[in-house]
């Protein structure tokens, strides 16, 4: 039996590591800001923003939109000549509510130690609630359109009893509200290159014997030698027409290449076929073609 259960726990190890080194091809693609038209601006400037925490949040988008697609200018040379302006007001409000818990504690001890009666009383406790929210705009300087405009909420709220104190201060929990509030801009307005691994579509039910094991065999070869994968699925076509592991493939093979309206359309011939996960994909392969776009839109405007 303990032999059985050694061969049984090393069956499992082995499945996980075959399911942990599931064939993959890597592809690297620029996705687009999730505000298009604001991320189109070639400068901008960081106004003023009101409220006591208003300067501090100024600061840290300033510093989360420089090394971006942006030319950050300050001051009033920024004022008077940047192509946007971000602006804004933060209002930051800490309540501190008293209350009481009921709390169990030993009244009573024998001898060697072990508390023998138990009392149920009322400690004093306290619950801070920190309510933060910062209003933040983006105004194209040409004609005034307002690109962006978001309200940004954040609450904490932490509690502590007698001799105990909170794990964190208002000013930590502020500080790091604003970071957070600032990087969510950078977000919005910044495109972003990612490097992702897309797992290869490896069923080959329907195949006939032979083709399954071509199949199988150019799955395996992914790990050294991507582009011949996909060289070996793409003379597949005739063979294996319409079969959805083959399409998905195929458009892992031309997203990675660059070719996206291609990967769109072998998706969608993937799900068409029956192979769910293509509608994902192509949702991911549309996003590339708007950030390719934009790339190329911006190099235009900057001339």
């Amino acid at each position: 039996m303990r032999g059985s259960s050694i061969l049984g726990a090393l069956a499992l190890v082995f499945v996980a590591v075959g399911t942990a080194r599931a064939e993959t091809l890597q592809v690297t693609g620029e996705f687009p800001a999730a505000n298009r038209e604001a991320s189109f601006l070639r400068s901008i400037s960081v106004d003023r923003f009101g409220g006591a925490d208003g300067p501090t949040l100024a600061i840290a988008i300033e510093r989360a939109l420089t090394n971006s697609q942006f030319q950050v200018v300050g001051g009033r040379v920024g004022r008077d000549t940047a192509e946007g302006s971000v602006s804004g007001a933060v209002s930051t409000g800490v309540a501190m509510q008293p209350f009481t818990r009921k709390e169990k504690k030993c009244v009573e001890k024998a001898d060697d130690g072990k508390c023998v009666k138990e009392q149920e009383v009322e400690i004093s406790c306290v619950r801070r609630i920190i309510d933060m929210n910062a209003d933040v705009r983006i105004v194209r300087n040409t004609d005034g359109k307002i690109l962006y405009s978001e309200a940004q909420p954040f609450r904490d709220e932490t509690t502590w009893c007698a001799r105990e104190s909170p794990d964190r201060t208002v000013e930590t929990v502020v500080a790091g509200a604003i970071r957070n509030i600032a990087e969510s801009m950078r977000g919005a307005l910044v495109p972003h290159v990612d490097t992702y691994q897309v797992r290869v579509r490896e069923s080959t039910k329907g195949l006939t014997k032979e083709t399954a094991q071509r199949f199988k065999d150019l799955v395996k070869l992914t790990k050294r030698d991507a582009r011949g994968a996909c060289a070996g699925w793409d003379a597949m076509q005739a063979e294996a027409a319409g079969y959805p592991s083959l399409l998905f493939n195929l458009g892992v093979c031309a997203e990675q290449r660059g070719e996206y309206e291609a990967a769109v359309r072998f998706y969608t011939d993937a799900v068409r076929a029956g192979a769910g996960e293509g509608n994902e994909a192509a949702n991911r392969a549309t996003r590339l073609i708007a950030g390719r776009d934009d790339a190329r839109e911006r190099a235009r405007r900057r001339g």
